[in-house]
């Protein structure tokens, strides 16, 4: 029997909607609530429910499940954002992640899936609006530590990585990653990308908007991890 973990990040949502996973195949006993949320809230009932801190967006909360469940994760792991289905208006309005439909597309899959919607917004998209974007970093605004582009990152986690212009990822990092594309890489690779995102004077930071780029490329090519 293939098991399955819903993994939600969240910060100031209300998450009552995650009940909606229970007619297919999920309860509180395979959902796990990493909240950063302003002000505390037990979401215990409707899985397990860890405080965490508000640093690295959502991609902190991803490498940190990974790194405490490396050696038993479930064989598919799910990873949402708690406003998965809305946005406030001035950062993309309502079904910004993607929609009902396809997420419970991605709630029944047992294969590597972004979840993400059409995106007609975008600058660039190809096939059916999967979002590519130039590989430079435009925003020089948000603080940064470790590295500032797409390059110096691939750079620092791999042996020979490609050079691409563009690059392939789902906006907001919403993925279905079985156990195996996990499992590529060790457990010390994904604690050095936790590292990476977890300015504590920032709650947002370059490296995760950097990381969450790399998300697509890193769980689908066949990569070599550079071990230093």
């Amino acid at each position: 029997m293939i098991t399955k973990k819903l993994i939600v990040s969240n910060h100031n949502s209300d998450l009552e909607w995650v009940k909606m996973t229970y007619d297919y195949g999920f309860s509180s006993e395979n959902i796990v609530i990493y909240d950063r949320s302003d002000i505390e809230k037990d979401w215990s009932h409707l899985g397990l429910n860890i405080r965490s801190p508000n640093v690295g967006e959502n991609i902190y909360d991803i490498m940190r499940f990974i790194v405490e469940n490396y050696d038993c994760l479930s064989d598919i792991n799910i990873f949402i954002k708690g406003n998965l289905f809305s946005r406030p208006e001035d950062r993309g309005g309502t079904n910004y992640y993607t929609t009902k439909e396809k997420f419970i597309r991605a709630l029944n899959a047992n294969y590597f899936l972004p979840i993400e919607r059409y995106h007609p917004s975008t600058s660039i998209f190809v096939n059916c609006g999967n979002f590519i974007e130039p590989t430079w970093f435009p925003n020089n605004d948000i603080p940064r530590k470790y590295f500032s582009t797409f390059r110096e990152l691939l750079n620092l986690m791999f042996i020979d990585p490609p050079n691409p212009p563009f690059t392939r990822f789902a906006p907001g990092g919403n993925y279905v990653v079985p156990k195996g594309n996990i499992l590529k890489y060790s457990v010390q690779f994904y604690k050095k990308l936790q590292m990476y995102c977890s300015h504590i004077e920032h709650h947002t930071c370059a490296e995760a908007f950097l990381i969450e780029r790399l998300l697509y490329i890193m769980w689908t090519e066949d990569l070599i991890e550079k071990i230093n």
